[in-house]
């Protein structure tokens, strides 16, 4: 939220603001959590869902006799457009009215907003006459009125500062494809055609690849998880939260991650989450529209210039981001909700060297080979690799999802590159190029996999593209990257992005090469040695996938593994797909469709809350807040009568929907019963 300059106003000397917003049935209950999240009561109101800022701007307006303006109005501003961000983090700006004349544009916050009430103010040493807007309404109008410099920024800022570091260049993506393509069909024509000295050679060096990959993911699997240490915070010690969710054709799940996002266990009105959609997307924004109004939820509407891919979109909102902490959501995410918590607490008991924790997305349930291996890479890359990187304090390849960054570390390392289409894997690098690095943390994402083979082919083509476009960046200087990275950096690029990424091509290209020499010349004298480095290769992921299937607790998928050779196949077609797409189109996003999955409890055996469940739950509602108003109950006590009542109903086998209720009771009033495990650090 913008911060106005409070020492321009004065102390309060009249009734509050609050008093005439509220009923004075909630003045209890929102003076406690008011206390408890450490904010200004009004900010407690609103995040409540108590009242609207639209409320609150509009009978402060009537109490100072200020105008009100909203987000769809037309503004002259007496200001540089280069300085909007400076001006939205004021709170304040300088107007010119059509009718009127100059005034003074203000977005307070709820404590603000309480001492405006207190009587008129002059703001910036001036007498002009005040206009108020919603922070959010502020907000838009600022970037409406600043959108070329808001939208150059985000999609040249990075290439402009360090044109190094980004993958703009059109020109090195269409070497970097026919380079690979080369090399491809040089390995294919010399395992397949050339002399057994040649054939040989090829042979050896794939091997050896083969080899390194498998052992760093079978060291991987040898190592234990580390959870790191956590400092206990209260609710008002937690910092600032903004969540970029970035949709694109998405109506579909928005519903569901919507209600995963309203379940996050994190003060309200500490919460920022913005929902980035497209222009051209009305199906999305009224999908969000038909929803429940969330106090914490902002729709930014994106303009159509610059590549149309998801970092672009990052990057637009992280400009508009006011948090201490960033993370970013995908469309399908389903959270958990102590993650944003965990998150906050882990960053606390760290240095500011720790820049990025990532969260394990985990696959739900669905049927298909493709599907059911998509979980268990899943589960070994969360489980078992990353962890393992991150213990070993060698850089970390980013999930697309659930990546925790402090503000200030991932604006030092330049954002996201709005030209990569693997922005996650290239971010990763870049922090431990800047110093930064990356951990892990344990309440998972739960994801549901591409519904098709087509969407499976088509994501993971954009993968390997943007893990080539990742490769060709790092090795523009590589006796610079050698000295950022180290040799622990250096060896977690071979075992992620670059061994990944040869592995599924080499391997098909190397099935061709033999099936076509075979056919030609007989079986080649190499064969031995081929199926040495064929067993290697299986032996070592097949360990790796069951090993993260285990710690993960999706045993019931081991049965599936030895079907690793044909997966490996389709991935391979992927692979050349992602090659030509390199070459004609380097920054196409290929868009995955979600929605195609029915998820375990959105079946009809999971049941919602009938009319007759969502009675009684208000009912308890209305008897809660009247214990509390009667000032003789505690709010804690109240919290955890309403905890009791729902573990009963739980081990009664009752419906969901009522436990799920009245827990978020609970936590309204009084917070979780323990927060805190036995690992975290009490401070």
């Amino acid at each position: 939220m913008p911060r106005p300059d409070r020492s321009l106003v004065p102390p309060p000397s009249q009734p509050r603001l609050l008093d005439e917003l509220v009923d004075p049935l909630h003045w209890e209950r929102v003076e406690w959590v008011a206390r408890r999240w450490g904010v200004d009561p009004l900010d407690a109101a609103i995040g409540l869902g108590l009242i609207t800022p639209e409320t609150m701007i509009d009978r402060l307006a009537r109490r100072i006799g200020a105008g009100v303006i909203r987000p769809e109005a037309t503004l002259r501003i007496a200001a540089d457009p280069s300085d909007w961000r400076a001006l939205r983090e004021r709170g304040w700006v300088a107007i010119d009215r059509p009718v009127g004349g100059m005034a003074v544009l203000v977005a307070p916050d709820g404590a603000t907003a309480e001492r405006l009430a207190a009587g008129r103010v002059a703001i910036a040493g001036g007498a002009l006459p005040l206009v108020l807007a919603t922070p959010a309404a502020f907000s838009t109008l600022l970037r409406r009125w600043a959108e070329p410099v808001w939208v150059e920024e985000a999609v040249t800022g990075l290439a402009r500062r360090d044109p190094q570091a980004s993958a703009a260049d059109r020109g090195l993506m269409r070497r970097t494809a026919a380079g690979l393509g080369l090399c491809l069909a040089g390995l294919c024509a010399a395992l397949a055609l050339a002399p057994p000295p040649f054939a040989l050679a090829a042979g050896a060096a794939v091997g050896v690849l083969v080899v390194l990959w498998s052992v760093i993911r079978l060291s991987a699997s040898a190592i234990h998880p580390r959870p790191l240490p956590r400092h206990a915070l209260s609710d008002a010690e937690l910092p600032r939260y903004t969540v970029l969710c970035p949709l694109h054709r998405e109506a579909a799940v928005v519903p569901a991650l919507l209600a995963a996002l309203a379940a996050l266990d994190y003060p309200r009105a500490k919460l920022s989450i913005l929902l980035l959609v497209e222009a051209d997307d009305p199906e999305t924004r009224a999908a969000i529209a038909a929803c429940a109004p969330d106090p914490a939820v902002q729709v930014v509407v994106l303009p159509p210039e610059g590549p149309r891919t998801k970092p672009k979109a990052l990057m637009l909102g992280l400009a508009l981001a006011d948090g201490d902490h960033v993370v970013v959501y995908d469309a399908e995410d389903r959270p958990g909700p102590g993650q944003l918590r965990e998150a906050a607490e882990t960053f606390a008991a760290a240095d500011e060297r720790l820049g990025c924790l990532q969260a394990p997305l985990t696959i739900v349930d669905a049927p298909g080979l493709l599907s059911r291996f998509f979980a268990a890479e899943y589960e070994a890359l969360f489980r078992v690799l990353l962890p393992a990187l991150a213990r070993w304090n060698w850089p970390l390849p980013l999930g697309g999802t659930s990546n925790h960054f402090r503000r200030s570390a991932l604006v030092a390392a330049g954002g996201w590159d709005p030209y990569n289409v693997t922005e996650d894997a290239d971010l990763g690098f870049r922090l431990a190029r800047h110093g930064f690095a990356t951990g892990t943390i344990t309440t998972p994402t739960r994801e549901e996999p591409p519904a098709t083979l087509a969407g499976w082919l088509g994501q993971r083509a954009r993968w390997f593209k943007g893990w080539m476009q990742t490769l060709a960046v790092l090795a523009r200087r590589p006796l610079r990257l050698r000295r950022e990275l180290g040799i622990g950096g250096c060896l977690a690029l071979g075992a992620t992005l670059a061994g990944s990424l040869l592995a599924a091509p080499v391997h098909l290209v190397a099935l061709v090469a033999l099936t076509a020499g075979w056919a030609l010349q007989g079986p080649p004298p190499w064969l031995g040695a081929a199926a040495l480095v064929f067993a290697a290769g299986y032996g070592g992921s097949l360990v790796f996938l069951a090993a993260g299937l285990v710690r993960g607790g999706r045993s019931g998928l081991l049965p599936w593994l030895p079907l690793l050779p044909v997966v490996w196949l389709a991935m391979g077609l992927a692979a050349l797909m992602a090659l030509r797409q390199l070459w004609s189109r380097p920054f196409h996003w290929e868009k995955t469709a979600h929605g195609g999955i029915v998820w375990p409890e959105d079946r009809p055996a999971a049941g919602l809350a009938t009319p007759g469940e969502q009675e009684v739950l208000e009912r308890v509602r209305v008897l809660t807040e009247v214990a509390l108003a009667s000032r003789r109950h505690q709010p804690r006590d109240v919290a955890a009568a309403l905890r009791r009542h729902a573990a009963r109903l739980r081990q009664s086998e009752a419906s969901p929907s009522m436990v799920a209720g009245l827990e978020a009771m609970a936590r309204d009033l009084g917070g979780s019963a323990s927060r805190a495990s036995p690992s975290i650090e009490r401070g």
